[in-house]
């Protein structure tokens, strides 16, 4: 769930990449290496893949919500300080059912700009001009849900015609979309964005939602794949791919409730920090990601058990230790604790060798 609360802020360096907080603390550490300031690479084009209900529209509206509620005012490395956030959230599925106001509040759901295109080619004019338009201090995180759902106009034509003369429909499937958004689209936006040698010159951000695919007939290697060609597997910046892993429930009065869903997050692309990573949180159906519970467990491990010595006290159940951070206000001394075990556990091997080439 999204802090009320500005975080605190740790000394600037000098680094290549700013990073937009995803929401989960862990999540942040997998894709980053970093925890307070980490997260998804901004000024850089993100996506998040996973089977339906995987939790690819939470994720990229907790990074909407974080992104609404503390990025006006906020400095960084390579962009101009904050005077002006827009949140565009594509949502070309069309079906939006989480209590979107209750979780993120009222000026967050009217604040965002909800809008549905229906072609890429519509999406990709729509989505340069915003680019273009952008000045210094202004930034923004544009949210496409998902990119499966986007036709080309090609194969919209053609399925139309065939609806309207009965007929089956002609051609491959996606194969237009995959030529637009290779030759055309993509090229012209990291055009857009990108400066002389590499220096980001627009502060936009877009975060990519796909679904994923069986592959037929597979009897070795990966069953499952995302769609969108070479394009997205050129031009992206960080890939994660969510897995439902278990489900979060209660019984009350004899009856199983569920009320979430556990996810792994699987880092496959990433250019900021080392791939491979991953990472584990709670989804609450009616809260978002629960990012203290996260931590409880990566520190303590998966299963709800008592917690001998936290800051000096101990717990019985990992839900009474949530409840003393949340009402105690101790979550950043939690991600410190987070993080120190995530730098322990991911340190690099110590090579034993000589150095191959002289400092």
């Amino acid at each position: 769930m999204v802090e009320r609360k500005q975080r605190k802020e740790e000394k600037k360096e000098e680094r290549p990449v700013d990073f937009l907080h995803t929401g989960s603390t862990c999540l942040n550490l997998a894709l980053s290496n970093r925890a307070r300031d980490g997260g998804w690479a901004r000024g850089r084009i993100d996506n998040v893949v996973g089977d339906g209900s995987s939790g690819k529209s939470m994720l990229a509206l907790e990074a909407a919500a974080n992104c609404f509620h503390f990025m006006l005012g906020t400095e960084s490395n390579n962009f101009p300080k904050v005077k002006k956030v827009s949140i565009v959230y594509n949502n070309v599925e069309g079906v939006m059912d989480f209590p979107v106001e209750a979780m993120y509040g009222e000026e967050f759901n009217n604040g965002v700009e909800w809008m549905r295109t229906g072609t890429i080619q519509e999406f990709g004019s729509d989505f340069l001009k915003r680019v273009r338009a952008l000045k210094d201090g202004e930034f923004l995180l544009y949210v496409v849900d998902s990119w499966d759902a986007l036709d080309s106009e090609e194969e919209l034509k053609a399925f139309i015609e065939s609806i309207e003369k009965e007929k089956p429909q002609e051609g491959s499937y996606d194969l237009g979309k995959q030529k637009y958004g290779s030759k055309r689209f993509f090229k012209t936006l990291c055009s857009e964005i990108e400066g002389d040698n590499g220096q980001v010159k627009k502060d936009c951000t877009l975060l990519i939602v796909s679904q994923t695919r069986q592959k037929i007939g597979v009897t070795f290697g990966e069953r499952r794949y995302r769609a969108g060609g070479d394009a997205l597997n050129f031009y992206t910046h960080q890939v994660v791919w969510l897995a439902d892993i278990g489900k979060i429930h209660h019984t009350k009065e004899g009856i199983i409730v569920v009320e979430g869903i556990e996810v792994k997050a699987g880092v496959k692309r990433n250019k900021t920090a080392k791939p491979f990573r991953q990472a584990e949180f709670p989804i609450l159906f009616d809260y978002g990601i629960d990012d203290i519970m996260s931590m409880i467990q990566y520190i303590h491990g998966p299963k709800s058990k008592a917690v001998e010595d936290f800051l000096g006290s101990s717990f019985k159940t990992y839900e009474t230790l949530a409840n003393y951070v949340d009402k105690e206000d101790l979550k950043d001394e939690l991600i410190s604790l987070t993080e120190e075990k995530w730098h322990r556990v991911q340190g690099s091997k110590k090579h034993i060798r000589k150095r191959r080439f002289p400092e």
